[in-house]
């Protein structure tokens, strides 16, 4: 009987035992999904704080500007209730790595300035923010460029590159590849797992910087933040990445310079040329050339220009085509001393006819050339510079064009003049009245005065056609009073109309000048051959008994 009963009693104590330890353990198993959930809520917490704090910053709260003075600061400015930013560190760039400027952090909740070392003068800054947020500034901007920031476990590597040049830091696009990425530009953002990585930049040891005319070569790569380098002097390397970090390629720009003369060939700048044996003489109204270089504009004379260009490459452009104008002379023609209502434009002296302007001739790039082998012509407009030397610019002839000048001459009958008139009426008035048509096209113009006592100019291509296919009345509406010989009482008219007599072209490359009639057989007569500048000159006589207003109509 005890012994059943004691039996019975350890079964109890061990029933008692077992639960004391199954109990504890089912509640700790069932626990561990909530662990779980609590370190991705956490996760997901941390993620929201970063890019929470990168919204407030990029709506102003706080605006960050970078004055970079000889006291260089960053000012901070609230525009609204302030959001607490603990920046953890400022970097700033010495020229070929970057150097922290603080030894504590700082919580911002107000305006403040936070002032950097007179070394941050004119360099660019990095401010990394207790959420691990990167805000890159460059001299005297506002947190615009960059922020860096990206998905929960993912580390933010940022890849710029800088071309020292003297004491300035020049901010540079490079091409890279970082481990299997694919090859992008920089600046760049890189989310990447904790670990080691390959980087190469892509563009080699040579850049060039067409807006500075500088050529750079590459130095190193240089980090700041969680991680190290491995061989900073090669443009492959490897590096290990522990948090965010910044990498930056670092280039130096060569400032050798050399002697350089930049001159154009085939062009006649301010220099006279002379045709037909001697009969024709072309005077350029060009003195000079615009060329860029290296994105600057100079001028260039029939002398060139010399310049100190650095050793590397750089952009000489020359405009694909150029006009010269020219004043046209000629010793050939006589009759042009004949051409009394034409005076603008036309000079006649010495036994010779100038034409200002008579003449554009339209020249086209061919090529840059150089006359030595320290410089090299890589194509029409990149050279590399590697010793003093010139470089040309060749053109050749492409077209010419020659001006027309067209005038009206409005005269009376013989023995007939207007003894008082409300508007012009002899010689050269306003009216376009002459129609000529382009052979081989379907172009119609019109030629004649665009206003009173100013002739038309217009360029024609060499060797073009014009036949006169038209020649108009012109109705002239005022008062006048028109009369007689022999008749001391005038007749009043409220209009004139003319009517076409001839019209004289006259080419200064013929000894004379030829006629048109408009009632004659047209022929040769009705064609204007463009080998030389033309004068034209349409000639009409008034018909004064039109519209009368009492009186006679004469």
């Amino acid at each position: 009987m005890r012994k059943a009963l004691s039996s019975a009693i350890f079964l109890i104590i061990m029933l008692i035992v077992l639960l004391s330890v199954l109990i504890p353990a089912l509640l700790i198993f069932n626990s561990t999904p909530i662990y779980s959930s609590q370190g991705q809520i956490a996760g997901t917490g941390y993620q929201q704080l970063q890019k929470n704090e990168e919204n407030q910053v990029f709506r102003g709260n706080p605006n960050i500007y970078y004055n970079s003075s000889l006291m260089p600061y960053i000012e901070f400015l609230y525009n609204s209730i302030p959001y607490p930013l603990n920046i953890t560190q400022i970097y700033y760039f010495n020229g070929s790595t970057w150097v922290p400027a603080l030894k504590n952090s700082i919580l911002l909740a107000e305006n403040q300035n936070i002032y950097l070392p007179r070394a941050a003068f004119n360099q660019p800054i990095l401010i990394v923010s207790s959420q691990a947020n990167f805000y890159f500034l460059n001299p005297n901007t506002s947190v615009t460029t960059v922020t860096i920031s990206g998905p929960a476990g993912k580390v933010p590597v940022y890849v710029t590159a800088f071309v020292i040049n003297g004491s300035k830091v020049i901010p540079v696009s490079i091409q890279v590849v970082l481990g299997a990425n694919p090859s992008l530009f920089t600046p760049q953002v890189y989310y990447l797992n904790p670990g080691t990585y390959s980087i190469s930049d892509k563009n080699g040891s040579i850049i060039f910087l067409q807006g500075y005319g500088l050529t750079a070569i590459f130095q190193n790569w240089t980090i700041v933040g969680n991680g190290n380098l491995n061989s900073p002097s090669k443009l492959s390397t490897t590096f290990t990445v522990t948090g965010p970090l910044v990498l930056t390629a670092i280039y130096k720009a060569q400032l050798q310079e050399f002697t350089v003369v930049i001159n154009s060939s085939n062009l006649p700048l301010g220099s006279s040329i002379n045709q037909n044996n001697n009969q024709v003489t072309l005077t350029s109204l060009n003195n000079t050339i615009p060329v860029l270089i290296d994105n600057k504009q100079y001028n260039i004379g029939s002398t060139g220009l010399q310049l100190q260009l650095t050793y590397g490459y750089h952009i000489i452009q020359f405009p694909s085509y150029y006009n010269i104008t020219f004043n046209y002379t000629s010793t050939k023609y006589q009759g042009a001393y004949n051409v009394m209502p034409i005076k603008n434009g036309i000079l006649l002296k010495n036994g010779k006819v100038t034409i200002q302007g008579g003449q554009i001739n339209c020249y086209q790039f061919t090529s840059l050339s150089t006359n030595t082998s320290k410089i090299n012509i890589i194509n029409s407009y990149t050279v590399f510079v590697n010793g003093s030397g010139k470089i040309i610019g060749n053109y050749q002839l492409d077209q010419t064009y020659y001006l027309v000048i067209a005038e009206n001459y409005f005269y009376f009958p013989q023995g007939i003049w207007a003894s008082y008139n409300s508007t012009p009426v002899n010689i050269s008035i306003e009216g376009q009245l002459l129609q000529v048509q382009v052979l081989g096209t379907n172009q119609v113009i019109n030629l004649g005065n665009i206003k009173n006592y100013v002739p038309q100019k217009i360029y024609f291509k060499s060797g073009t056609e014009l036949e006169i296919i038209l020649d108009n009345l012109q109705n002239l509406s005022g008062n006048f009073e028109i009369v007689k010989v022999g008749n001391n009482i005038g007749t009043n008219y409220i209009g004139l109309r003319s009517y076409p007599q001839n019209v004289t072209i006259y080419n200064l490359t013929y000894t004379n000048g030829y006629t048109y009639y408009p009632t004659s057989q047209r022929g040769n007569y009705g064609i204007m051959y463009i080998n030389s500048p033309l004068i034209l000159i349409n000639y009409e006589k008034w018909e004064y008994g039109a519209i009368p207003n009492g009186g006679n109509n004469g």
